[in-house]
């Protein structure tokens, strides 16, 4: 009778060997497990599988990295790095995890939960 309610389907895939240049707009969840060369703009989750590259920019509400990301991630809710994941470039969100052996290299502007617009700059380098 309860499910989670942040559990999610992922309804878009780009598949280990797909290469996407140009941007990409969705109203859903995506998965990339190949190479994206532009713009993603998802309202949902995204989510960059282990052998995945993004470049050069991600807006949606939450985004994983398994994989690597070069460039710009915008998030509504919060950003996770997994443990073999790499992202070099700014973040900007109301959180980031980076699991142990996650690499991030770049700027981190936190926004504040309770007062939207209001930004709080951290600068972090994170190896």
């Amino acid at each position: 009778m309860s499910k989670k309610k942040d559990e999610q389907v992922i309804q878009t895939i780009i598949g280990s060997e797909t290469v996407i240049e140009g941007k990409i707009t969705l109203p859903n969840s995506l998965r990339v497990d190949g190479k994206v060369i532009g713009e993603i703009d998802c309202s949902g989750d995204v989510y960059i599988g282990k052998d995945a590259y993004v470049e050069p920019s991600i807006k949606a509400k939450n985004v994983v990295i398994a994989g690597e990301v070069k460039g710009e991630v915008e998030t509504i809710e919060k950003i996770q790095i997994e443990a073999k994941g790499k992202l070099n470039g700014n973040a900007t969100s109301r959180g980031i995890v980076i699991e142990d052996g996650g690499l991030f290299s770049g700027n981190s502007v936190i926004l504040e939960a309770e007062e939207k617009g209001k930004k709080k700059k951290v600068e972090a380098v994170a190896k």
